[in-house]
């Protein structure tokens, strides 16, 4: 795993890809379910998938832009 990831730091298409689109829509995918499971009344559940989730992709999404740009930067 730690090689796909050292990896996949190498190609600043893919980061753009990952830190641009991917991550941002499944953020925006997972906040929008979340948000439907707490009107439907599962809350606790729909509070969790807003935050965890949501967050993990939100930060992942900033990962990807930073890596992006400091492998611009170098080139």
């Amino acid at each position: 795993m730690k090689k796909y990831i050292a990896d996949l730091k190498q190609h600043s298409e893919a980061l753009f890809v990952l830190g641009y689109m991917l991550f941002p829509l499944l953020a925006l995918v997972v906040a929008v379910l979340g948000f439907f499971l707490v009107l439907g009344g599962h809350k606790i559940f729909g509070i969790i998938l807003l935050f965890v989730p949501t967050q993990i992709f939100i930060f992942s999404a900033y990962w990807a832009i930073k890596n992006r740009k400091l492998l611009l930067e170098e080139k």
